[in-house]
């Protein structure tokens, strides 16, 4: 077996690591396998300390041979005082806002952009409601490859238009989950790499690295918990499965954290499902925040399996409560957080309230993002429809 490979989530069967839509068996999707006997063999507390001050100090834990680096994790990970004297815990705040496009979603990008010069691929494509944008369009800019862009109409794809020049930048009119589909037309069409398609299984890996500089920050003492926001449940499914292999790697001992995430109450599909205890449902999302508007989410099952794995809780916040709890996060503690973060800190308050987390619990809340500043210009945004032959013609591609 070599380093690692892909594995049908639904039927188990392995194959070589490639740009893959779904399993060519069963057609279910796949997730990354790796060579644990090896990983044992080399991967020590040392090495890692010998690594960069980036996402790659963990690179045996990640799928590929290209190491694509612009600066993406290694973030602060510092104590808030004046939040755990009024939580009654011990808090402290992974500030992903310090990535250089001021999300989490450049360690996403990172690994995708690593993973398209490993297999030849030669553009980018991602839906974002826009940290996702960002962030691919800066690991595209570093790495000479072709950025596109599918965001929701609206001023995110102008900020990200503005901000990345040399990225192509769709609004397409309709919401996050149009943009999917799009993206799923468009993967039918053209051998691109598809942040959320055919190199997911290797993007996604990024995130989990949250975990293991997590561990590693706190002397490879796990944390009590760990709670973060949720939308299509990837990044919380990947932090417990950071957290498991951390373990498994033998560089941080057992139990795990327990997860726990906030919703935003308008787009809850997660949250709801956990409370009724049952399997995800397709709700049409409906919040002002649109980081987590998300009413399809890809990896709610994973993010209710970690949940209920952990001893955790996924937790719908009111709209109010979010704007409430982002203002609160941003003045005690000196950070300027998206809504995201505001989600987050309102799910941790309700737990504490519900006796989910015990005075005086080691807890890590993740701020996945700052706030950018909205930089002007929509030159280059171009509105279409969400359907491929717009994409095509807007490319000059369709006779």
């Amino acid at each position: 077996m070599s380093a690692y490979s892909l594995r049908c989530r639904v039927c188990e069967e392995v194959t070589v690591a490639e740009p893959l839509d779904a399993c060519r068996r069963c057609d279910g999707p796949t997730d990354m396998l790796y060579d644990w006997a090896r990983i044992e063999r080399v991967v020590t507390r040392a090495a890692v300390a010998a690594g960069p001050a980036s996402l790659w100090r963990y690179h045996d834990l990640l799928p590929t041979g290209a190491q694509v680096d612009f600066g993406a994790g290694w973030t602060p990970l510092v104590r808030s005082d004046l939040l755990s004297d009024a939580l009654g815990i011990e808090l402290h705040l992974k500030l992903e806002g310090e990535n250089p496009t001021q999300s989490y979603k450049d360690r996403v990008a990172t690994v995708a952009a690593s993973a398209a010069l490993d297999n030849g691929v030669t553009t980018l494509c991602c839906s974002s409601t826009g940290n996702l944008g960002d962030a691919v369009a800066a690991a595209a800019a570093a790495t000479g490859l072709e950025a596109i862009v599918l965001a929701p109409v609206g001023g995110e794809s102008a900020a990200v238009a503005a901000r990345h020049p040399g990225a192509r930048v769709f609004a397409v009119n309709g919401t996050y989950d149009d943009c999917r589909r799009l993206e799923l037309e468009l993967g039918l069409l053209f051998p691109w790499g598809f942040v959320s398609g055919n190199l997911h299984p290797y993007a996604s890996e990024g995130a989990k690295t949250i975990s293991f500089e997590i561990a590693e920050q706190l002397d490879w003492e796990l944390p009590d918990a760990v709670i973060c926001p949720a939308a299509s449940g990837t990044l919380f499914s990947k932090l417990a499965q950071g957290f498991a292999e951390v373990t498994r790697a033998g560089l941080a001992a057992e139990p795990v954290p327990r997860m726990f995430a906030g919703q935003a109450l308008g787009s809850s599909p997660i949250a709801d499902a956990f409370a009724d205890d049952r399997r995800i449902s397709r709700v049409e999302a409906s919040t002002l925040f649109a980081s987590l508007a998300v009413g399809d989410p890809s990896h709610g099952d994973l993010a209710l399996g970690a949940a209920r794995a952990t001893g955790g809780a996924i937790i719908a916040v009111a709209e109010d409560e979010i704007v409430k709890h982002t203002a609160l996060l941003s003045e005690s503690t000196g950070v300027t957080p998206d809504f995201s973060g505001g989600a987050a800190l309102g799910a941790l308050v309700e737990a504490i309230r519900r006796g989910h987390i015990s005075p005086g619990s080691r807890v890590v809340l993740v701020v996945t993002g700052a706030r950018p500043a909205v930089a002007g210009g929509t030159s280059r945004v171009t509105t279409v429809e969400p359907d491929a032959h717009a994409v095509l013609t807007a490319l000059g591609l369709h006779s």
